[in-house]
């Protein structure tokens, strides 16, 4: 995989549950090859429309997590939104694309000085 690590953007695709291997397919039938799949997820999208995966609130999301070009992002959309004409009406299908600081594919490959000293961090505070 080749990609710039500072112009990444990560797509998050909500989809019923139902759906997730079309999605799969339509993304191979694209040539794209680069995710990770959560499913059975259960959740609330608006008043009426929720999937808790009981008898009261049938069903399940599946979310979909992708890395790709910033400047791929408005195809990828496009082509998405084709998927997404084909489906059923009822079927939720939601997108979320963030802006990442940076994306690194393979720890032993980037230019990183390792620090294998074991002082105690505070994590969560800048420091002063």
């Amino acid at each position: 995989m080749v990609i710039d690590r500072k112009n990444a953007k990560r797509m998050v695709i909500y989809i019923n549950d139902s759906q997730k291997s079309n999605l799969q397919n339509f993304l191979h039938s694209i040539g794209f090859h680069y995710y990770t799949i959560q499913s059975k997820l259960e959740g609330s999208w608006e008043y009426g429309i929720r999937h808790f995966n009981n008898h009261v609130w049938p069903g399940s999301e599946a979310v979909f997590h992708l890395i790709l070009s910033g400047s791929k992002v408005d195809l990828l959309l496009k082509k998405l939104k084709s998927f997404r004409m084909e489906l059923p009406d009822n079927v939720v299908m939601a997108i979320l694309v963030c802006p990442l600081d940076d994306f690194i594919y393979n720890m032993m490959t980037v230019e990183i000085e390792p620090d294998s000293s074991t002082e105690k961090v505070s994590w969560l505070k800048d420091d002063e």
